[in-house]
Order: C-alpha cells, then sequence, then structure tokens
C-alpha cells in the first residue's frame, strides 16, 4: 500500500517537474509543432527588407537573408534566401534586420516562393537553436544520425 501511495505521488509530480525543467519560451511542443508545418526551418541573417505591396492595414515585406544553419529543408548554410512576410501596417524596417530563426512554407503559385509561417519568427537565442537541434535530430532516420554522430565525433578528435 505504501509503494502504491509512492508511486501515486510519484506520478503526479513527475509531470509538473517535466514541465518545470523548458522555462524558457518557445517551449518545444510549441518548436516541433511549428516545424512540422513548414518546408523550411533556418537561422538566418536578414541583409535587405522592403515593403512590396501594401493592402488595408497590411503590408507585404520581401526579405532577403544568408543562411546561417538550416534545420529543415533544401538550403544549406551560406545560401541565399528570399522570403516574404506579412504584417500590419506601421511596423518599422528596425524589426526585419539581424539575425532570426524563420518557419517558411512553400507556395507554388504563381511559382515557387516562401511565406513565413504567421507569429513563429523568432530572434536568434541558444536555447531556440538547441531545440531546433533537437527536433532536427530526432526527425533524422536512425542510419542517418548514426553517420552524423560518427561526423561529428570525427570532428572531435582532428
Amino acid at each position: 500500500m505504501k509503494q502504491l501511495f509512492k508511486i501515486c505521488i510519484l506520478l503526479l509530480v513527475l509531470p509538473a517537474w517535466a514541465s518545470a525543467q523548458d522555462d524558457e519560451w518557445p517551449p518545444l511542443s510549441y518548436l516541433r509543432s511549428d516545424y512540422k508545418a513548414v518546408s523550411v526551418v533556418a537561422h538566418i541573417r536578414i541583409e535587405q527588407a522592403e515593403i512590396t505591396n501594401r493592402i488595408g492595414g497590411y503590408e507585404n515585406w520581401k526579405i532577403n537573408g544568408v543562411v546561417l544553419e538550416s534545420f529543415k529543408g533544401k538550403f544549406k548554410k551560406g545560401d541565399a534566401i528570399e522570403y516574404f512576410h506579412g504584417a500590419e501596417a506601421g511596423f518599422k524596417q528596425q524589426y526585419f534586420t539581424g539575425e532570426k530563426i524563420v518557419f517558411l512554407l512553400a507556395e507554388r503559385e504563381p511559382a515557387l516562393h516562401y511565406v513565413v509561417l504567421e507569429n513563429s519568427t523568432l530572434p536568434h537565442t541558444n536555447h531556440s537553436v538547441r531545440k531546433l537541434r533537437l527536433i532536427r535530430k530526432s526527425y533524422l532516420s536512425k542510419r542517418q544520425r548514426r553517420v552524423q554522430t560518427r561526423v561529428t565525433s570525427q570532428k572531435l578528435f582532428y
């Protein structure tokens, strides 16, 4: 009976303890959900941002940047990237500068272009990058994980 009571207490406390471990925003579940919803996830450095269209109280921005690290999709480090970001009118251009983590949807009409997933662009932080690397690794096949581990360990020894 005492052991059953201890197990019940443990089962009640464990979820609260586990959720307290991830107190840095955004939570892993949020990042994983956005990761699954898009074609491209990348850490980029924005080099240019300009308004291309205004409709009502909204502006469409064209963003050009360089990929610093790719978490999902076809882009590699150093690749140029262009995407569109819809925003309420009045956003200052400074919002579209610096390093960001972007989640991009691929739209194929009329031609292939990328559009930011609404409310998903994040400032670059070490804890967000660490979580995205964990998510990327969880989506790799077993064989790819073995190769990646082997390459990483070789880098450590050379």
